[in-house]
């Protein structure tokens, strides 16, 4: 079996134990046997790691969460967003939900035009930093009625405004795939911008790589991603939004086309 496609069921088993696991979680938290969500959140590392850093409070809550959000991170800084691809239970949910909307078939995920994709991306950077700003100041209980993980975790307590989230979230992923992914999670936008001082500080990581010797121009690499990342325009993949799903080097009909290295730009 080549390199590649071993790399490709590594991740579909990655994929479906981890949400079979989140599923079991979130069943554990919806019938009272967990009580708190946010113990088993990464996100806890700004929810109440930004929080903690105020000297008003000073508590670190969840330390368990934080330090597994954080390890996150770090490891996002040399591999690439590959929580998104492999363990994030609401990317793998915006997958199947997708594969219900019957153009799925066409293997070839809706292109959203340029400039629109580029303004909607910016969107999950401001979501970061309010709540950053929220947490600092432990306004944090006021974003979280938005929040989807609470949403489904407890859903005897939902509110209007997670409601709006969820139909936001499984609503658009039904449209456009990983919606959430690409446009919202404030969680992928921190993972940029670590990705992104890994860059500054010239440390290697993951990329793409895509062979020109062999390369066809079939752009099936670029019409197969769920990030609409121009995947045939560059040697190197650079864009921090990869989520590491081997899509592309699924479709890519050359053997050795496409794949993973780690480099240091």
């Amino acid at each position: 079996m080549p390199k590649n496609n071993k790399k490709i069921t590594v991740r579909n088993y990655v994929l479906w134990i981890t949400f079979v696991f989140s599923v079991v979680l979130f069943a554990l938290l919806i019938r009272g046997n967990l009580k708190v969500a946010h113990a088993f959140c990464p996100y806890s590392a700004v929810c109440f790691g930004v929080m903690s850093l105020n000297p008003a409070f000073g508590k670190f809550l969840f330390p368990a969460a934080i330090i597994g959000g954080l390890a996150i991170l770090i490891y996002t800084i040399f591999f690439g967003r590959k929580f998104c691809g492999y363990v994030c239970p609401l990317g793998t949910a915006q997958e199947l939900i997708y594969q219900l909307n019957p153009k799925s078939r066409k293997n070839s995920p809706p292109i959203v035009p340029k400039a629109l994709h580029t303004f909607l991306s910016k969107f999950k950077y401001l979501i970061l930093l309010i709540t950053v700003i929220s947490a600092f100041f432990a306004f944090q209980f006021g974003y979280m009625k938005f929040c989807p993980v609470l949403a489904i975790a407890h859903p005897q307590r939902i509110q209007i405004a997670g409601i709006i989230t969820l139909t936001i979230i499984f609503g658009g992923g039904f449209f456009i795939e990983r919606f959430w992914c690409r446009y919202l999670c404030p969680y992928a936008a921190l993972m940029n911008i670590v990705q992104k001082i890994g860059n500054l500080l010239r440390l290697p990581r993951s990329r793409i790589h895509r062979n020109m010797e062999v390369c066809i121009d079939c752009y099936l690499c670029t019409k197969s991603c769920p990030m609409q990342i121009g995947i045939h325009q560059q040697e190197i993949i650079e864009d921090l939004s990869c989520i590491h799903c081997l899509r592309c080097v699924e479709k890519c009909p050359k053997t050795g086309g496409l794949k993973f290295k780690i480099v240091k730009i």
